[in-house]
């Protein structure tokens, strides 16, 4: 075995950021560029070089080779874990969910790829680099990745608020609970048996138009008569509508209705029941709303720590393995320990590519889920 090819005697040193270059003070620099930083900066290059060269434009042949692959990711994607969670929302949030799983994915088989080993190599032992690591394997590229999402989320959430006050469909939702993104977030099973336009649905409308199917201001009046309050379309789809807010009122009420629906409310009177119940409900939903809270900000950091020690699991593994290889020039002793260790070394590797695109999909899968709570008619 070759000496530069010695595991180092730390296990976490393969998993460290590695200083390439610095700006400032050497000794206190304002801005510190680290091997992750690159690798995070490539990947997210080889996504804006790829995807565009790929899908340059529509194509009516059957796709091969790397676009066959890509294209059954994406469509894997949207299909069977966006669309049953989100529904008629789903091609509004899929370029910012396929966006997330792709750079996490190519940050985490990028960190797979032994760049310093394969320089080191090549050149004899001579170069001795630090320019490989894994992007994802930092709480820094973890956690502004989950700060993304978080504001991403909420802030949609707020959008959808608006967006429904300025249609007047605020609040109109009671009637058709079976089809909100919030239930579909709970019981994706349920979900994914009315959305999926390459399975057979219960209602074969979904097929024509699943977008219209799916609509979240809209709910089916089975013997398709017109009410007096209400606008018969086609299908029977009836669309009920209060009354119209200005833009400007309608985003500066977002926020506040966003938070007061944040919580549920336990004792919300009904039509026609006493107003006093009110003395109930507000105590308990401001607990809850702490509760909720709370969460909201636990979900963003389960996120990053989850993405993060799987990330560098493998790894540590990996060189606490290669350290049990003696440095001895027994040949015997390199064998007969050298020879499982590097087996189990390569199950491992084929292991740590399996749990990146897991993580990529775990990752995209919650962030989903998160859309469709905030996005829902109903909290």
């Amino acid at each position: 075995m070759l000496p530069f090819l010695a595991a180092a005697a730390d296990p976490t040193a393969h998993v460290r950021p590695q200083y390439l270059f610095t700006l400032g003070d050497p000794y206190n620099p304002w801005f510190i560029f680290t091997n992750q930083m690159l690798m995070a900066l490539v990947a997210g290059l080889l996504m804006i070089w790829l995807f565009p060269k790929l899908f340059d434009k529509a194509r009516s042949d059957a796709p091969t080779g790397a676009r066959n692959f890509f294209e059954a990711i994406l469509e894997f994607l949207r299909v069977e874990v966006v669309r049953p969670a989100l529904k008629e929302h789903t091609d509004r949030f899929i370029p910012f969910l396929w966006t997330v799983f792709f750079f996490i994915l190519f940050s985490n088989l990028l960190g797979q790829i032994p760049l310093d080993e394969i320089l080191l190599v090549i050149s004899g032992g001579y170069v001795n680099t630090h320019i490989a690591g894994t992007a994802t394997g930092t709480l820094l590229a973890t956690g502004a990745l989950a700060i993304v999402c978080f504001f991403f989320i909420h802030a949609n959430g707020i959008r959808q608020v608006a967006h429904s006050l300025m249609a007047g469909t605020y609040g109109h939702h009671e009637n058709h609970e079976e089809h909100s993104s919030h239930e579909a977030a709970h019981n994706i099973e349920h979900g994914r048996g009315h959305s999926l336009p390459a399975d057979v649905p219960a209602d074969f409308r979904a097929l024509g138009n699943p977008t219209k199917h799916y609509a979240a201001d809209q709910h089916v009046i089975h013997n398709h008569s017109r009410p007096d309050d209400g606008h018969l379309h086609d299908g029977g789809v009836v669309v009920r509508h209060a009354d119209k807010v200005p833009a400007n009122v309608a985003w500066i009420s977002a926020f506040p209705l966003y938070l007061w629906n944040f919580a549920p409310h336990p004792f919300k009177p009904e039509p026609g029941e006493s107003k006093a119940k009110w003395a109930m409900d507000v105590p308990m939903w401001a607990f809850l709303l702490l509760l909720e809270l709370l969460g909201a900000l636990i979900k963003p950091f389960a996120l990053t720590v989850r993405l993060f020690a799987n990330m560098i699991a493998g790894h540590i593994v990996l060189s606490a393995l290669i350290i049990l290889i003696p440095p001895i020039t027994n040949i015997g002793a390199h064998i007969a320990i050298g020879v499982p260790v590097t087996a189990l070394s390569l199950g491992i590797r084929i292991l740590e590519v399996f749990v990146a695109f897991l993580q990529a999909y775990i990752f995209t899968f919650l962030t989903t889920l998160f859309i469709a709570s905030a996005v829902a008619p109903e909290h």
